[in-house]
């Protein structure tokens, strides 16, 4: 397990800052899922961190060492990605025992590791079987179970669910947490579904253009955002937002100095319905 620190991280594509000074602290043994839009920023970080891209400027921690400049291979990092890189050529066992083999892993210690977390994931009936005869959720496995042979620091998830259909994204979510209490290793999960981070992480990190927008626990991070952005994207429905100008019209001595107003759907309350100019306008309460 490992704790993951990223010291004033910038990454610039030529003239385009897709990440901007960010900083932030990754807890060790934390299932921590990092949020926002497309283009935010996110799937660039989790690259940096694994070491498939490299940052214009800043530091990389992992544990107790600068991995800044180091090769993927060294960091003691496993990934598994949306499209599960697996070789439909060889059997789920060969798929999983194959980055063993590379290490020189003694075969009885392979074949070791790879009973024990194919109890753990569930594959031990399918381990002759080759990709193409298996589910998308049992390649999931498979490509969880690659990552976790090799005994890793630390997990890393690039949307690993978005190719499956909704009910079984809503299986695995749960089958990755209960994975991730069993472990008990670092896991830094990258997702645009809010649903999924809100269900899934203990620490919750929204960016937007490559800033930190929040960094929270989930419950926090929605009851309590620290920004507008944050308002209108977390929560579905989002934050009703009422800005400066709104305010005065409305409610113009109660929020004198205040810039923006937000509650959330479920804290408003329809008590009527009138007609104005030829539509029929909902009344409501709110309570603050």
């Amino acid at each position: 397990m490992a704790e993951i620190r990223l010291v004033n991280i910038v990454k610039k594509f030529d003239e385009d800052t897709v990440v901007n000074n960010l900083n932030l602290t990754i807890e060790d043994g934390s299932f921590t899922v990092i949020v926002g839009p497309s283009g935010c920023g996110k799937s660039t970080t989790l690259r940096m961190i694994a070491g498939l891209e490299t940052p214009t400027s800043g530091e990389i921690w992992i544990g107790d060492d600068c991995v800044t400049n180091l090769e993927p291979g060294k960091r003691n990092i496993a990934m598994v990605f949306q499209n599960y890189a697996l070789y439909p050529t060889m059997t789920v066992r060969k798929n999983i025992e194959f980055g063993l083999v590379n290490k020189k892993v003694p075969k009885a210690e392979r074949e070791s590791l790879i009973q024990e977390i194919s109890d753990i994931v569930g594959l031990t009936d399918h381990l002759d079987k080759k990709p193409h005869q298996l589910s998308g959720g049992q390649r999931q496995r498979v490509a969880l179970a690659r990552a976790m042979v090799k005994k890793p620091k630390v997990f890393i998830l690039d949307e690993p669910l978005s190719n499956l259909d909704a009910k079984l994204r809503g299986q695995m979510r749960r089958e990755l947490i209960q994975l991730h209490k069993r472990l008990g290793t670092t896991f830094v999960y990258v997702t645009h579904d809010q649903v999924e981070a809100m269900s899934m992480g203990d620490q919750i990190i929204l960016l937007d253009k490559g800033v930190t927008q929040q960094m929270d626990s989930p419950m926090n991070m929605y009851h309590d955002p620290n920004n507008v952005f944050t308002a209108e994207f977390i929560g579905t429905p989002p934050m009703n937002i009422l800005d400066r100008v709104h305010l005065n019209t409305v409610l113009p001595t109660l929020f004198e100095n205040v810039k923006y107003v937000g509650f959330k759907p479920e804290h408003a309350e329809i008590i009527g319905k009138r007609r104005s100019e030829g539509r029929i306008m909902s009344c409501c309460k709110v309570r603050f």
